[in-house]
């Protein structure tokens, strides 16, 4: 997989969008899979200790694609944002909410890049999530993390995953090219390969060192950091399709997830970062 340097990051985001576009009908049947679904109750069982007590707070799903997150936030009785940059997403969710009766009138539908959020009001989000990699996905990680930043009321927090770079170093070693693992390693970023070359964009990945710089550099505390799944789940289905393994693989998760270090060998990372409470002066 050879790296392409792009014209510039909206060249990026305009070939994110019209890959994102084209796909969105068929999105959730690409992720029609056991080890989704294992990957889904997993990322789930990491987002719902910190949902907000209070339902009048506001949350926000950011990458939303076809709403896989933003309609739990919705069904668990919160006002929910959901934002994406493909119209065609935002569409898919607009569909979804035809079923949800009343809960319908409590969700927004928003377009924008993660990069520049221009229609999302300043400290307002009390609960954040930026699930499918979507800082991996953007064009620019750094403007993301300070836009997200932005949007988080003090004391709000931001539950966000991006693919792990040291997971992809085998994917080179694999090829047997020395010059693309070492742009690689020196970059972090790789394509996302399609057949149209209008749709190819970078991907950037992380390190669970950089990923927590990039929200402290950002101005948040990170509270978490964890990888998912660490179990090589996906080499082999079979575990997934035994009586009871969900429920054993999930527990074998949690307990590998205590030791930090366990992350550098998972596929994604996950980071839970909070904005801190503004200091009250006499």
């Amino acid at each position: 997989m050879s790296r392409r340097f792009r014209e510039s990051p909206e060249s990026d985001s305009r070939a994110s969008r019209r890959y994102h576009d084209r796909v969105a009908r068929q999105y959730d049947n690409i992720y029609d899979d056991p080890y989704w679904d294992f990957h889904d109750r997993l990322t789930w069982e990491h987002v719902k200790p910190y949902l907000p007590r209070d339902l009048t707070t506001p949350v926000s799903d950011l990458g939303c694609g076809t709403g896989k997150w933003g309609l739990k936030l919705l069904k668990s009785g919160f006002h929910t944002t959901f934002l994406d940059n493909a119209a065609a997403m935002i569409e898919e969710v607009r569909k979804k909410l035809e079923a949800q009766g009343p809960r319908a009138k409590r969700a927004t539908l928003v377009v924008n890049d993660i990069i520049a959020m221009n229609d999302l009001p300043d400290a307002h989000f009390g609960l954040t999530l930026a699930m499918g990699d979507p800082l991996s996905i953007c064009s620019d990680p750094v403007s993301a993390v300070r836009e997200m930043f932005r949007i988080t009321r003090p004391g709000g927090l931001v539950i966000a995953s991006a693919d792990n770079k040291l997971a992809a170093i085998d994917h080179f070693v694999e090829k047997g090219n020395v010059d693309a693992l070492h742009d690689f390693l020196k970059t972090g970023r790789t394509n996302w390969l399609t057949g149209d070359e209008r749709e190819r964009f970078e991907l950037t990945t992380f390190t669970p060192q950089s990923l927590r710089k990039l929200f402290e550099k950002s101005g948040f505390d990170v509270l978490d950091l964890i990888g998912k799944p660490v179990i090589p789940v996906r080499a082999n289905k079979l575990l997934l399709s035994k009586p009871d393994a969900i429920d054993t693989l999930l527990k074998l998760e949690a307990e590998l997830q205590r030791d930090p270090t366990t992350a550098g060998r998972a596929a994604h990372l996950q980071i839970v970062a909070r904005k801190a409470e503004e200091k009250k002066t006499d």
